[in-house]
């Protein structure tokens, strides 16, 4: 069972969404029956690019074919050694979304890649806070990086299809978590955020300051507060119960549209 005191943004987000599927995972501690296709194929396009610029900071950096080898043998393998079955939501086969993982990557490689002139500080790297001095907050930074003149970055790479035109939402809230995290850990005034989206080779950016810190730690702190204090957990029916692992669990996904889910 997950630590009921402490959080992340995906916690936090969970809650908001659906709190019955929150309290499912987090609180009952009980295991999701499937995970989607599309939120697998996400982990290991991840998986592939920690190894790239792990390999890079190293000196060896791989060929476009080492890297879409790597993503395929990693598929396979986490295919065949998870507990948990992927599942195509919406019927079919799951090579359309491995191949599609493969094509961002190669695009990712070809277009963005050579004129990458960052450094990279860590990868997948843990951070954590005390908000408000009290409420434990965790996360991981895909990439954690630096220029040649010492400002921080804290980049997401996206797989997913919406593309916002500005740095806005659920993401661009999460990154401003994060921020607060190397604020209290660098000595540094302001971050670089970074939602980069793989499909399009577009990113959202935005510059956060120190001085902006206070106010996204106090409505963080908030969001978790309203959590905290939550007694009851009502399911929030609707499309997105389709990919949830709990929908053989809720009553509301089983009678959602008159029928059984």
């Amino acid at each position: 069972m997950s630590d009921p005191q402490t959080f992340s943004f995906s916690r936090v987000s969970s809650f908001e969404q659906c709190p019955r599927r929150y309290r499912y995972r987090y609180l009952d501690g009980v295991h999701e029956a499937f995970q989607s296709v599309e939120a697998f194929m996400g982990q290991q396009v991840h998986a592939a690019l920690e190894w790239l610029f792990k390999r890079k900071e190293q000196g060896q950096v791989p060929s476009l074919e080492q890297c879409v080898a790597y993503y395929c043998s990693v598929w396979d393998a986490t295919v065949k050694d998870s507990a948990t079955p992927v599942k195509v939501v919406r019927g079919g086969e799951s090579e359309p979304y491995r191949r599609s993982g493969a094509e961002m990557l190669a695009d990712f490689y070809r277009n963005r890649f050579p004129g990458d002139q960052l450094s990279t500080v860590a990868t997948e790297q843990h951070v954590s806070i005390r908000l408000a001095g009290r409420l434990p907050f965790q996360g991981f930074i895909d990439r954690f990086a630096r220029d040649c003149g010492g400002r921080y970055y804290i980049i997401d790479y996206k797989t997913g299809k919406r593309v916002p035109q500005r740095f806005e939402g659920k993401d661009a809230e999460q990154l401003e978590a994060y921020a607060l995290t190397v604020f209290a850990d660098y000595g540094v005034d302001e971050v670089v955020l970074s939602l980069e989206y793989l499909r399009t080779g577009r990113n959202n950016t935005k510059v956060v300051r120190r001085s902006e810190a206070a106010a996204l730690e106090q409505r963080l702190a908030a969001r978790i507060d309203a959590a905290l204090s939550a007694t009851v957990f009502p399911p929030n029916p609707g499309v997105l119960c389709d990919w949830c692992g709990f929908n053989d669990l809720c009553e509301a996904a089983r009678t959602r549209y008159g029928k059984e889910a």
